[in-house]
């Protein structure tokens, strides 16, 4: 199992909520936190999760049914508007794992959104948003936080509960040999497509699948062949970066 969380590297490098950070290799540090560094692990450790005898999975915590319009000439979101930044780069990770789902059907894929968690991350923010995002909290943020405990709780569950299950699952309705079997009365979970099952999901913070509205919006961009244009600009940057040919999903 991995999990994948956006923190990564967070000590390393002041994060900005108004000025475009970027990386030594040319990316922006958002997006390169958020979704390149994450497809990159996956690719190289899914031979081994494929190996696995059981709860082979990714949890890749972000904003899972937070997606929204996704640019295609601007993946990066350098010039994506502050407000419209979650949506695209959520976008555009649901889709790079649906992507890469395609060449491990017995792997299943958990995109999720942990909620407002109290974490030291808004201290290295800077800006006048990120003081008035500050003073928000300090003042609601006891109601609004999920205690780090129940956070952590439903992590777990998302990282072993059989309700995550493959694509490749035989029994769909059971889970079996995808983690830890689901109660009575608890269903395997809706896939980003709207089937039950199917391997790639999107979650809130409850464990619960994207809603009507956001499987639309992702069954749309599948439409427009988005999956595949992320794929290959992914695999494209990959190959700038590292000068090598990846292989193609």
């Amino acid at each position: 199992m991995l999990l994948l969380d956006w923190e990564i590297g967070r000590n390393r490098t002041t994060l900005t909520i108004v000025k475009i950070i970027e990386t030594p290799e040319h990316l922006h540090l958002l997006t390169a936190l958020t979704y390149y560094s994450r497809l990159r692990f996956i690719q190289h450790l899914l031979p081994l999760l494929q190996e696995a005898t059981r709860l082979r999975r990714v949890v890749s915590v972000f904003a899972g049914t937070k997606e929204g319009c996704l640019d295609p000439s601007d993946f990066q979101a350098r010039r994506v508007s502050l407000l419209a930044a979650r949506g695209h780069i959520a976008s555009l990770l649901t889709l790079g794992l649906e992507a890469i789902a395609k060449q491990a059907p017995n792997v299943s894929f958990v995109h999720d959104f942990p909620g407002a968690v109290k974490s030291e991350i808004a201290d290295e923010m800077t800006g006048v948003l990120a003081v008035c995002l500050k003073e928000f909290f300090k003042v609601f943020g006891r109601w609004i936080y999920i205690p780090n405990e129940e956070c952590g709780e439903r992590h777990l569950f998302l990282a072993t509960s059989a309700r995550y299950a493959s694509r490749s699952t035989e029994e769909k309705g059971k889970g079996d040999g995808d983690g830890v079997q689901v109660g009575n009365g608890v269903d395997v979970a809706r896939g980003t497509d709207g089937e039950l099952g199917s391997g790639v999901y999107s979650v809130g913070w409850d464990g619960e699948s994207a809603v009507p509205k956001v499987e639309k919006l992702l069954a749309g961009l599948r439409k427009e062949g988005m999956v595949e244009k992320v794929w290959e600009h992914t695999l494209g940057e990959f190959k700038r970066i590292t000068a090598r040919e990846e292989a193609k999903a």
